[in-house]
């Protein structure tokens, strides 16, 4: 048995030292002293005047607005770093620091398969109690084919019955997930999995009340009135293409330790005028555009999101890049080291391979136990033009300009350059035609979905910090393998990974199946994410991370 009880006085030390912090920094508030208390007989108000406490509120920026904000639906970082903050999960990931969510206890069995959860006295932010079959429902939801959730493939391979479920062979309530009493919440896995517990916060697999979504239907969390929130804030308004107003949830379990009472999320699309915004004192947190960041030099704090950019290709065979040659022809084609110099004047680091280097190997990083290098950084055009030559006899075309592709991406002016730079490179190594389209954030999103693209500029955070968080998005059948890509020699590896219990072995079938993807011409990589952050220095315990959200701000504290 694993008890977490112990875990709960983390939560209330990282909420110590965050207020010890405010007290020790200058220019914030002193704890008072004996000699400021009211002497006996004097009211508070009395003698002298008394500070005025102002709601502590943060303010930061997205450049889209948040795609969805239902759990089960989400399927973007925004959603998910304002989903962290308004859901709770069992357990919660805090910069990598496993601790208490909405279980009290848990206990896991002898083979390592079955989960037993028990859940703490707690309420919505309606009042109404959380329950364990809050949870039951949430994940029927999530892989129920119906609900046609992009991030059903978090669970397919993992919880028992759901991936049959999840292709409608059988029904949701054969699901591995069950609610013993209101209290009690058992899950069982196909095989054990050590990253489990790490996965419980994300918002995917948070609550969600039957009751609501049967009321709202396809509303359901469209706005702040049609939801109710598990876990430190509440939507109090949510005003779409502008704002998110975040409120501190009192009915929270851990309110006591939440130190901000209003989190204001405002859309800008002009990385600049958000700079200009936070000059002012608009915004407490900013990311520096690649252009201007030499002129904040020692202001700003340099932090890697997790995200790995890469261009996602549509092998449906619907475009000439059903051709392994011409997917391996692009590949070679780039010069990634001038593509980061020219698109963010070397604020992003070139990458030439898919999985994060960062995440947990066996018992180092992954990239230290796996050194990799699946095409040359700095391309190789000769071999870009033989594989080139072969993907025209396959497409019978004797002129290379006559093979034209898309390259799909948003209508950000960082991601038109990057696509411009994109387009430069590949026509001119190769002769192709490359026809850029752009669309907003969210219209991206759905036609990765609808597998409505032959070419996107892409990326991918890990939701937990595990190879198989980037190599579970493409096996055959895969929700997520928007791409269509489809390998027996990538499945079986993705299978022995699943099912092999050596760590040492699981992660060798790890490294071939990205050398199989890549191999396959599956993706193209381009890039490691780096941001350039401007932080209010009042702002205390506001926390970036690489996995599955950028910002966590749940602990957070404003000097007054």
């Amino acid at each position: 048995m694993k008890k977490i009880k112990k875990f709960v006085s983390l939560i209330l030390a990282l909420a110590m030292i965050f207020s010890l912090a405010a007290c020790t920094t200058p220019g914030q508030n002193e704890p008072v002293k004996p000699e400021d208390k009211p002497s006996e007989g004097q009211t508070p108000d009395q003698g002298s005047e008394q500070p005025q406490q102002t709601a502590k509120i943060l303010k930061y920026s997205l450049t889209a607005d948040a795609p969805t904000l239902d759990p089960q639906l989400m399927n973007s970082i925004p959603s998910s770093t304002v989903g962290y903050h308004i859901y709770e999960g069992l357990m919660r990931n805090h910069v990598g620091e496993i601790i208490p969510g909405m279980a009290e206890d848990y206990k896991i069995s002898e083979d390592g398969k079955t989960y037993t959860f028990t859940l703490r006295d707690a309420k919505w932010s309606d009042g109404q109690p959380i329950t364990a079959q809050d949870y039951e429902y949430a994940l029927q939801r999530l892989v129920d084919p119906a609900t046609a959730s992009d991030y059903s493939f978090l669970v397919t391979t993992l919880i028992k019955n759901a991936g049959d479920i999840n292709s409608g062979k059988l029904p949701v309530t054969d699901l591995g997930v069950k609610a013993v009493d209101e209290k009690t919440l058992t899950i069982e896995l196909n095989n054990p999995t050590g990253y489990f517990l790490s996965m419980l916060s994300m918002s995917q697999l948070c609550p969600v009340r039957k009751d609501l979504v049967e009321k709202y239907g396809k509303d359901f969390s469209a706005d702040a009135d049609k939801n109710v929130y598990s876990g430190p804030f509440m939507v109090k308004e949510w005003k779409h293409e502008d704002r998110i107003i975040l409120v501190k949830n009192p009915n929270y379990w851990a309110a006591d330790t939440i130190k901000l009472d209003e989190v204001h999320i405002l859309t800008v699309a002009d990385p600049m005028t958000a700079v200009a915004m936070f000059e002012k004192g608009e915004l407490d947190q900013v990311n520096v555009p690649a252009d201007v960041v030499a002129n904040y030099e020692g202001q700003v704090t340099y932090y890697y999101d997790g995200a790995n950019d890469f261009i996602k290709i549509n092998m449906d065979g619907s475009n000439p890049l059903k051709s392994k040659d011409l997917r391996l022809a692009i590949n070679y084609a780039l010069d990634r080291e001038d593509y980061v110099l020219l698109s963010s004047k070397n604020m992003y680091h070139p990458n030439t391979r898919y999985v994060l280097p960062q995440v947990k190997g066996v018992e180092n990083d992954y990239g230290d136990e796996y050194p990799y290098d699946a095409f040359p950084l700095n391309g190789d055009t000769a071999k870009a033009k033989e594989h080139l030559a072969k993907a025209m006899t396959e497409l019978g075309v004797t002129d290379p300009a006559k093979i034209e592709v898309e390259l799909l991406t948003t209508d950000a002016e960082r991601t038109r350059i990057e696509a411009e730079v994109l387009q430069s490179q590949i026509q001119t190594a190769l002769g192709i035609t490359v026809k850029i389209v752009q669309v907003p954030y969210k219209q991206r999103l759905a036609m990765e979905s609808d597998h409505d693209f032959q070419m996107v500029v892409t990326g991918w955070v890990p939701d937990y910090p595990d190879p198989f968080s980037y190599l579970e998005l493409w096996p055959t059948n895969s929700p997520y393998n928007h791409g269509s890509y489809s390998s027996e020699v990538y499945d079986n590896y993705i299978n022995e990974a699943l099912t092999n219990t050596n760590p040492q072995e699981r992660m060798d079938a790890l490294f071939n199946a990205e050398k199989t993807l890549l191999e396959d011409g599956a993706i193209v990589p381009l890039q490691l994410r780096r941001n350039a952050m401007l932080l209010n220095p009042k702002v205390k315990g506001f926390e970036t991370y690489f996995v599955g959200i950028n910002y966590d701000y749940m602990f957070a504290d404003i000097e007054q």
